[in-house]
């Protein structure tokens, strides 16, 4: 009897945790979807297309992946045109200004780069 019961009980433990575990992996996202949204400086969502995503230094011929779209030099954009393309940035002139938009937000830009251990 004791038998019997101990074999329901682990039946019902790893019923559980394939239920579990099943259960997390519908929670967990595709990681090689791209996001959705991304917070933006004042805590608002803003769609993900929104920011630079990647660029492709080709002289003359560079590309850049802004707004959901490619962009080439000397193309509108928001508010301006595309007037310079970097590995990490692009560069849109208008009428307010110069404004650049990099690929990586500032935090992750200018975090402190760790020594080598020869150097210290």
């Amino acid at each position: 009897m004791a038998a019997r019961m101990n074999g329901r009980l682990l039946k019902a433990q790893l019923g559980l945790a394939l239920l579990l575990v099943a259960g997390m992996a519908s929670a967990v996202s595709d990681p090689t979807e791209p996001p959705k949204t991304r917070a933006s400086a004042g805590g608002e969502t803003a769609p993900a297309e929104a920011g630079l995503a990647w660029v492709r230094l080709n002289g003359r011929h560079s590309i850049a992946w802004y707004g959901g779209t490619t962009v080439k030099l000397g193309e509108a954009v928001e508010g301006g045109r595309l007037t310079a393309i970097h590995e990490d940035h692009i560069v849109i002139s208008g009428k307010g200004g110069r404004r650049t938009v990099y690929l990586l937000d500032h935090a992750t830009r200018t975090q402190p780069q760790a020594r080598p251990r020869s150097a210290r």
